[in-house]
């Protein structure tokens, strides 16, 4: 018996070290995966949060279109929070025939917006935007006189809330413009005032 356990006795030891030595890398490498995925963690860098939408739309740059009594009507590009003011300075100012009563210079300019300068004589005026002109018109410049209402009439250059009420008032009498010139035959608007209009208005 003794000497079968001699015989057997390396084969026995060689079998607990191999045993032994597959447990601590077995153990070893549990660890490491332990560790791996905390020090990948560590490492991430934080999100960079995306700009808010308001800050993007802010920094737009607004579009407007001065007319009237301005020393240089055109289009031009104005900053964000810009006012009428900064627009009438842009096209040059006012001219000599310009009545700035006509005009409130505190109120915010938006994108695409009309600025007309009303002349001396002229009827109350106010700068028009698009959106108020699309209420009654083909295009964002002119003005559809046969559906537009008391409020988007007098955002044609020259008409003011009288003539804007004798406008509708032919129309419920009347009928419909079938033509531009027909305006004339609105009471206080003339030949001359209707020519002046032609750029400004359409009829549907």
């Amino acid at each position: 018996m003794l000497e079968k356990w001699q015989a057997y006795k390396k084969y026995i030891i060689g079998a607990a070290v191999l045993l032994i030595a597959i447990g601590f890398f077995f153990v070893t490498q549990k660890q490491e995966e332990t560790v791996i995925p905390t020090a990948a963690v560590a490492k991430e860098e934080p999100a960079k949060s995306p700009k808010k939408e308001e800050e993007i739309v802010s920094t737009k740059s607004l579009i407007v279109d001065v007319k009237g009594a301005v020393n240089k009507p055109g289009v031009y590009e104005l900053a964000p929070d810009s006012r009428v003011k900064d627009a009438i300075l842009k096209a040059g100012g006012l001219s000599s025939e310009a009545d700035v009563k006509l005009l409130n210079m505190a109120q915010k300019v938006t994108d695409e917006m009309v600025i007309y300068a009303g002349k001396i004589g002229e009827e109350g005026l106010a700068p028009v935007t698009t959106a108020g002109a699309e209420t009654g018109s083909t295009d964002s410049s002119k003005v559809n006189i046969n559906t537009a209402d008391v409020t988007t009439l007098q955002t044609i250059p020259g008409i003011g809330a009288v003539k804007a009420q004798a406008i509708v008032d032919y129309r419920d009498k009347e009928g419909l413009f079938t033509t531009i010139a027909d305006l004339s035959k609105v009471s206080g608007i003339g030949a001359k005032t209707v020519e002046r209009l032609t750029e400004h208005i359409t009829v549907e």
